[in-house]
């Protein structure tokens, strides 16, 4: 049986052995680190293909299991896309958005994960959009995360990257857009969902929930990889706060409507 040694983020160790351990042609599973895991595959490597959560394995790259990705500098690592899609658990039918989504790399995560979801994603950088647009992503819009396409409560799931405020943004650009894109996820999730948001920028995303009554923090994971040590936050709606902030979010008085695809 041929083997394996199989690369992931650390702090994701956990979900990739989980996954192996469902497939049928996997054995001999052993974690070697904190992000390696060893394997071998009885038969067929079909099961092992279809796994997102591991870097390229001599043969099994990550071309050959999923196709070219057009990317910029700024993208998102697609482990790591993987990743926050895992834990924001959407089911078939879930109205799934990425109000960050650049080329597109969370939203096709989602799509591989969950392909009865319904995907939708905006950016204000029409450049990104369009390479998006070619990586196969179709329901795309332009739009600031603090003015978001959708109706109040229409929203499942959001899965994200928020700007760190580094190669994107500044943190005192932060302290603007967080709180806009909280009051907007207040607004539009629907009362059982839930936002998987990752960012550098941890204390200022801590205090913002702290004053967003709609929504709390239920879960931290913490990443490392390339030299960056970011937090996965999971969010779902408060109890104390109800289904909205009762403030106005900036940005609301413009017009929204259905994300429509890009041309």
């Amino acid at each position: 049986m041929p083997e394996f040694v199989l690369r992931t983020i650390d702090g994701a160790t956990d979900l990739l052995l989980e996954e192996l351990r469902a497939m049928r042609s996997v054995r001999s599973i052993q974690e070697l680190s904190a992000e390696t895991v060893a394997c071998t595959v009885e038969g067929p490597l079909d099961e092992l293909l279809t796994c997102g959560l591991y870097f390229s394995a001599g043969s099994l790259t990550w071309m050959r299991r999923f196709g070219r990705l057009e990317r910029l500098p700024w993208s998102t690592n697609p482990v790591v896309a993987e990743v926050l899609v895992r834990l924001a658990k959407i089911r078939p039918g879930h109205r799934v958005v990425d109000p960050f989504c650049g080329t597109g790399t969370i939203l096709l995560a989602v799509r591989r994960r969950a392909p009865e979801a319904r995907i939708a994603g905006t950016d204000r950088d029409p450049h990104a959009l369009r390479i998006a647009s070619r990586n196969g992503v179709q329901a795309l819009a332009r739009a600031t995360a603090g003015a978001l396409p959708f109706k109040e409560a229409s929203v499942d799931r959001v899965v994200t990257n928020l700007p760190f405020g580094k190669q994107v943004g500044s943190h005192h650009d932060n302290c603007v857009l967080y709180p806009e894109v909280l009051a907007e996820l207040d607004r539009v999730l629907t009362a059982d969902g839930r936002a998987v948001l990752l960012t550098e920028d941890k204390r200022l995303l801590e205090a913002t929930v702290q004053r967003q009554p709609g929504l709390k923090v239920v879960r931290r994971r913490l990443l490392r990889y390339n030299g960056a040590t970011p937090t996965i936050y999971e969010l779902t709606r408060s109890r104390a706060g109800g289904r909205r902030c009762p403030s106005t979010p900036r940005g609301a008085s413009r017009r929204r409507g259905p994300v429509t695809p890009t041309t």
